[in-house]
């Protein structure tokens, strides 16, 4: 018999150096090592043996599906297959593995064309998962902006697969509703493995090497988060780095909303990951410091929560700390506003130099805040008490 003619041709070049030698046994074995391949790249699964079997082929939704699995006897041929599988690990596989075994040619054709069919069912079953069907939930109309609702579609990805998915939202980002889809990202970003990450990031510093458009750069933050800033490739990092803290050098935002340079607003919980971090602060000194009431209401308005992860230097706190308890002793409602609607979310050191620089501000009898240490902190706008009726 004229094996390669009776077998597919993939299984035929997965074993035709070890049985053209006349090596019959670990040709079997090479059959059997070409299925297993087979089964993770189908179903988008890791593992060996019985375990891979359950993975790709088990279940009341198997990763693999033989047929429709519409009927009893549908079922039964899933169930059939799966258990064959596992006994070829278990009878044929495993003995080649374990112990020196002598197969002649006649055993090993009737092993390998067995091993052939069972090539053919796997290579005809449909795949359930597709980049294409993932794609579709992600657009469906009914989609439930919900962390729930992300880890379940999330949970339908195969392992293996879910470099895939998360690089067809890359590609396709500036079409999307990220906003929307910022549970998904982030679950999807939760179930890498660190080389999957890898993997990914080097999808997005080739984006960032060379884009130049704002939306680009902006849809990329949103498909990112700050902790993995720093496992970008460098000379892209410090690129985007670079022309985010040029915008905040000019990023203004008036009283009437407008605001400027408004693709580094984006930047904001990034900052302190940055490898030009320092220089980030000095940019938002800036700003701060800037005779341009509009200048410094930019950096406040959406910076200064993230301030004490961005100022670390004790000259830079100072300087903020000062920039803006003038500008609240100047009457700039807007800074006194975010002030205290937010000093609470900064750090004890820069709470306690904020009440400093504006105890003479604080009338402790109607706070607008109390701080975390149970300071009074500014005053209250309205003492209704004070209201004739």
């Amino acid at each position: 018999m004229n094996l390669q003619t009776h077998i597919p041709e993939e299984l035929w070049d997965a074993i035709r150096v070890a049985y053209e030698a006349e090596n019959y046994s670990h040709a079997v074995l090479e059959a059997t090592y070409f299925i297993s391949s087979l089964l993770r790249e189908r179903a988008g699964v890791d593992g060996d043996g019985s375990a891979l079997i359950g993975q790709a082929l088990g279940g009341e939704n198997p990763k693999l599906r033989l047929n429709a699995l519409q009927t009893e006897s549908d079922r039964n041929v899933q169930k059939g297959y799966e258990q064959i599988l596992r006994g070829v690990y278990i009878g044929i596989r495993n003995p080649r593995s374990h112990e020196p075994t002598q197969d002649t040619q006649e055993t090993a054709d009737s092993i390998i064309c067995f091993l052939g069919h069972l090539v053919t069912i796997l290579s005809a079953s449909k795949d359930v998962f597709t980049v294409a069907s993932f794609m579709d939930k992600v657009h469906d109309t009914e989609f439930v902006e919900s962390k729930r609702y992300a880890e379940l579609l999330v949970a339908e990805i195969p392992a293996l697969r879910l470099v895939e998915a998360i690089t067809a939202l890359f590609n396709e980002r500036r079409t999307l509703d990220l906003r929307k889809l910022r549970y998904l990202i982030a679950a999807l970003l939760e179930a890498l493995s660190p080389t999957q990450v890898n993997n990914y990031l080097a999808v997005v510093s080739d984006e960032l090497r060379t884009a130049t458009e704002d939306a680009a750069i902006r849809s990329a933050l949103q498909l990112l988060k700050p902790d993995l800033w720093q496992n970008l490739q460098e000379l892209p990092r410090l690129r985007i780095e670079n022309k985010l803290i040029a915008g905040i050098k000019t990023g203004e935002l008036t009283t009437a909303g407008k605001t400027t340079s408004a693709l580094s607003t984006w930047s904001n919980n990034y900052l302190s990951h940055f490898s030009l971090r320092t220089d980030a602060a000095r940019a938002l000194l800036s700003r701060l410091e800037d005779a341009d009431a509009d200048a410094r209401l930019y950096a406040v308005k959406y910076f200064f929560g993230y301030f004490d992860e961005i100022m670390l230097e004790s000259h830079f706190i100072s300087r903020a700390v000062r920039a803006i308890a003038n500008a609240v002793k100047n009457d700039e409602e807007p800074v006194r506003n975010t002030l205290v609607n937010s000093v609470t979310t900064l750090n004890s050191d820069w709470q306690k130099r904020f009440a400093e620089a504006l105890q003479s501000e604080t009338d402790p009898d109607n706070p607008a805040v109390l701080l975390e240490d149970g300071a009074p902190f500014l005053s209250s706008p309205t003492n209704y008490d004070d209201i004739p009726f």
